[in-house]
């Protein structure tokens, strides 16, 4: 990530092509500051500022609400991460603060493919959001009144086809009957006729049918349903057009309800409705003193006579009856709503506590004529509410009595709690803390893995855990493990994060100091190693030497044989010096260090290996394996011919073979080399197998099995592949 001051530049002048005849706000911004190097003339009219008091400005210095309220995070996880992020319907803290801005962030890149800026689009969508509200607070409503209304209501299309019913509506007459007072139910169990009873309904002059076909609003028509088994319903029907924004009849209205004479009014049924979610339900006059309480007496034990007026306030708890008589008071002198929470007494005795809700009902002049209000149960909630203040108040304790640095933010990061350890070890407060204050006591160089970290938790809901280093008060840094886990409501939505930081000083110290410990230990044994191939080598040429200054064949060809065997022991700790970690050889290289020494003995011969690079060995066996193949290497050069020496892994089982020579070329087995090599075979738990290829080539296969070696000192360790098979 280029610094700013260094690296590579945005490409200002490609962005200004697009940018600068776009109408919504666009800026580039450069830097771990945010640098703004260019605004297009939208983003200058949108914030009311001239372009150039913004050139080359800090994002922050420019606009420091911005930081404030969390807005440069989301420029910052584009920044860290390189992934394009959107945030929808937000208030910026620039120009018209009533505003809402779709903001839209995404890298800007270099040739080299290191991000170099940050490009932001904003998009006003005020209207639209406000016509998306003003929509879903209509189709609330809408909602709202099919499902409450204690009327039949039915919404149809221009067709006549019926869209929507009221609950109501369906439960009084069913949905069959519905369609028929819209003209479109086909083998009903009922018959629409006149007002009377007698004569068919023509399809023509219901209600429906005329408000959709000749825009006329129906209303308050008396209509019969008759039955087929003679049961007869009377109904008034009314209906009107509902029309589009040019005037054209886009669909209608039809509503149905009981006759007048069925004695069933509209207070009745909404009366009925509010006393089936109320505890109680009352009416008092226009001075306030009670007329009916209906429920109150099984609620509370109160016989009518005794809540009358106001002996009703004898059931409310004491401690809660002054604070009822003075609101209640007020709103009776005020007219206006009353809202309030009291405790009950029930009829077994225990307080419960009850929302009491009222509301005036005026005559045609404006003056109240009564007052209705209901008590609904709250006592579960103001248990919750109460348990959740223990909750957190335990958590406060739990929090300040830790050893550890406790934390808390709110659902978008921001701190909102941090206990006194924290404040003392760091010695800055809550207030310090905020818009990103508390990167300040975070290590330079661990900031932007735990700033990228924390934007990542933020943005998919998952747990934090980072490892950084904090200063305290005097300036010094120590290592703390950083972690966060955030607290969820019942529908899964995050209401806060609680995180903890606990001191790791001395675990890195430790950890730290046992990376050096095996560190040295590895210079130590590959210098061992080193020093151990050296000498094995000087034995070998002493071995060689001599060998040369014997005239018995028999003893100049052991001293050769002995020669071999050492410089083959030579070859195998080469090898195993160029391995990564010291343990394990890769068969590659051992293969081309024992054909290197071969040609030395053999400078005539024709040696070539095949293994693949990434197949090892543990040093344990891959020696004794060095060993066993010098052996062979040394049997199949006594027969002119090039010999193939190679290694794979095949179904987890090492495979080494030799072709080359042939059998009359094999020593007795009588004979030191057989000996040496049925020895180490046993000791490494290989198997070892030869055949004489088609032209007379003998081939030798080992394989090296997973059981343990012979005499149980040398585990045998399965053969890796990449890192493991």
């Amino acid at each position: 990530m280029p610094e700013e001051g260094r690296g590579p530049a945005p490409d200002v002048d490609g962005v200004r092509a697009f940018a600068e005849a776009a109408p919504h706000p666009i800026i580039l911004l450069t830097g771990p500051t945010h640098r703004l190097i260019y605004a297009n003339p939208a983003f200058a009219a949108a914030c009311g500022q001239d372009r150039a008091a913004l050139d080359c400005r800090p994002a922050a210095e420019l606009f420091p609400a911005l930081a404030e309220g969390g807005h440069l995070r989301l420029i910052d996880l584009v920044r860290t991460t390189g992934e394009p992020c959107r945030a929808e319907a937000r208030r910026l803290p620039f120009g018209d603060a009533d505003r809402l801005w779709d903001a839209e962030a995404s890298a800007v890149r270099g040739r080299d493919g290191i991000i170099t800026g940050v490009l932001v689009q904003l998009r006003d969508v005020t209207a639209l959001r406000r016509r998306l509200c003003k929509a879903e607070a209509a189709a609330a409503v809408l909602d709202a009144v099919l499902e409450h209304a204690p009327i039949g209501l039915a919404i149809a299309g221009p067709d006549g086809r019926l869209l929507r019913h009221s609950r109501h509506g369906l439960g009084f007459i069913g949905r069959e009957a519905a369609g028929l007072l819209a003209g479109n139910a086909s083998r009903s169990g009922w018959e629409l006729c006149d007002a009377d009873g007698r004569r068919p309904a023509s399809p023509a002059a219901l209600p429906l049918v005329r408000a959709l076909g000749q825009g006329e609003v129906v209303s308050r028509e008396q209509w019969t349903l008759r039955a087929w088994d003679g049961e007869a319903r009377s109904l008034q029907c009314s209906a009107a057009p509902v029309r589009d924004q040019a005037g054209r009849v886009a669909g209608g209205i039809l509503a149905w309800t009981d006759p007048p004479e069925t004695g069933i009014g509209l207070d009745a049924r909404y009366r009925a409705l509010v006393e089936a979610g109320a505890l109680a339900v009352w009416t008092a006059a226009a001075d306030g003193t009670v007329i009916s309480m209906g429920g109150w007496a099984a609620l509370t034990g109160q016989t009518p006579a005794q809540s009358a007026g106001w002996g009703w306030l004898e059931a409310l708890h004491p401690e809660d009856r002054p604070m009822v008589r003075r609101r209640w008071a007020h709103s009776v002198a005020t007219g206006e709503n009353l809202e309030m929470e009291y405790r009950l007494r029930s009829r077994d005795g225990a307080w419960r506590w009850t929302a009491a809700r009222a509301t005036p009902l005026r005559d045609t002049h404006g003056g109240i004529v009564e007052w209705l209000g209901a008590n609904t149960d709250i006592d579960a909630r103001k248990r919750t509410e109460w348990a959740l203040r223990d909750s957190e108040a335990r958590f406060r304790t739990l929090a300040e009595a830790m050893p550890h640095l406790v934390w808390q933010t709110n659902p978008n990061g921001e701190p909102d709690y941090v206990n006194s350890r924290w404040r003392e070890l760091t010695g800055l407060d809550l207030a310090q803390l905020r818009g990103g204050g508390w990167l300040e006591v975070v290590h330079p160089e661990d900031r932007q893995v735990l700033a990228a970290a924390w934007a990542r938790a933020l943005a998919e809901g998952g747990d934090y855990d980072v490892d950084a280093r904090l200063r305290d008060r005097d300036g010094r840094f120590r290592w703390h493990r950083v972690k966060a886990a955030p607290i969820c409501n019942a529908v899964g939505a995050v209401r806060h994060w609680v995180g903890t930081c606990t001191d790791i000083e001395e675990r890195h110290s430790a950890e730290a100091q046992l990376r050096e410990a095996l560190a040295a230990r590895e210079r130590l044994a590959r210098e061992a190693d080193h020093r151990i191939k050296n000498s094995l080598q000087l034995v070998a040429a002493l071995l060689r030497l001599q060998a040369g200054r014997v005239a018995e064949p028999a003893a100049r060809e052991a001293l050769e044989a002995a020669t071999a065997r050492v410089q083959a022991v030579a070859e195998a700790h080469r090898a195993l010096q160029q391995s990564p970690d010291f343990r394990n050889i890769r068969l590659a290289d051992m293969l081309r260090e024992l054909a290197a020494g071969a040609a030395v003995q053999h400078p005539a011969a024709d040696i070539r290996t095949t293994a693949p690079e990434e197949l090892t060995l543990d040093a344990e066996r891959a020696i004794p394996l060095a060993l066993i193949l010098s052996e062979l290497v040394t049997q199949a050069l006594r027969q002119p011919g090039p010999v193939q020496l190679s290694a794979r892994l095949e179904e987890g089982v090492i495979l080494a073979e030799i072709e080359g020579g042939t059998a009359s070329s094999c020593p007795d087995k009588t004979s030191l080399g057989p000996t040496v090599i049925r020895t180490l075979a046993r000791q490494i738990a290989a198997e070892l197998t030869s055949e004489t290829l088609a032209d007379g080539v003998l081939r030798v296969v080992l394989r090296l099995s997973p059981d343990q070696g012979e005499g149980g000192t040398t585990p045998a360790r399965s053969a890796r592949l990449s890192g493991g098979a």
